[in-house]
């Protein structure tokens, strides 16, 4: 097992320094755009290329967002949309499974009697999938922190997997979206007026996600209500 934590130390090493070689003098989101629009292939060829280093980067802890922006500039909103996500959970996935077999024994003997790491995975086995969802969700916390750091804890699979599920929707709407309105020129590349609607799409995702939250909470303590009166014997005068 260390020989392979070796080896993906290294992999991450050698493509975070192949990305900052390509991108030296510029920043890759235009270095991108830039080769995209004088590139001749086909459109088939430039998704399966864009999705190849979605994997790559989400591997590696390189940011993606740039290249969901092109796959909603390449593609038409509909099919970008679904393109990106699927790629972006199959990415996330593959980067769970490399960080857990290969990390988590060894985190999980050397930190994880700690008291803040026996908190932390307390916190996460009861709100495991919601903690998923709202990091996602809030588009604040930086996605290789987020996909370097849930497979370390005790979080279950399936919950990661629902929450990673839910959790990517507003940052994948955010990138198609703005891919999408560039293609049409409806805004620049770094035009300062997309943080409004991007943070009306977070704002609006969260408040539905605290409120699925709060119908569940008054459902699950009207069953146990339910439950606990019935679990009253019924006594007749």
């Amino acid at each position: 097992m260390k020989q392979l934590r070796i080896i993906i130390i290294v992999f991450i090493l050698l493509t975070v320094g192949a990305f900052i070689w390509l991108t030296a003098g510029t920043d890759a989101q235009t270095l991108l755009f830039n080769r995209i629009m004088i590139s001749d292939q086909r459109i088939i060829f430039l998704v399966l290329l864009l999705s190849a280093l979605t994997l790559l980067s989400t591997l590696s802890g390189l940011p993606i967002f740039y290249l969901s922006m092109a796959m909603g500039f390449l593609l038409n909103f509909t099919p970008a949309l679904l393109i990106c996500w699927g790629v972006n959970i199959l990415s996330v996935m593959a980067s769970f499974y490399m960080v857990r077999s290969a990390f988590t024994e060894y985190f999980s003997k050397k930190y994880g009697e700690k008291k803040l790491i026996k908190r932390i995975n307390k916190r996460i086995g009861k709100y495991g999938l919601w903690s998923v969802v709202f990091s996602r969700g809030i588009y604040i916390i930086p996605t290789n922190i987020i996909n370097f750091s849930f497979p370390l804890s005790n979080i279950g699979t399936r919950s990661y997997l629902l929450g990673t599920i839910i959790g990517l929707i507003p940052e994948c709407l955010i990138n198609v979206i703005s891919g999408y309105l560039i293609k049409h020129e409806v805004i620049l590349l770094s035009a300062p007026e997309t943080r409004n609607w991007q943070a009306a799409i977070v704002g609006i995702f969260i408040l539905l996600l605290l409120l699925v939250f709060v119908l569940l909470k008054i459902r699950q303590n009207r069953r146990r209500k339910f439950l606990t009166l019935k679990g009253i014997p019924f006594e007749s005068k």
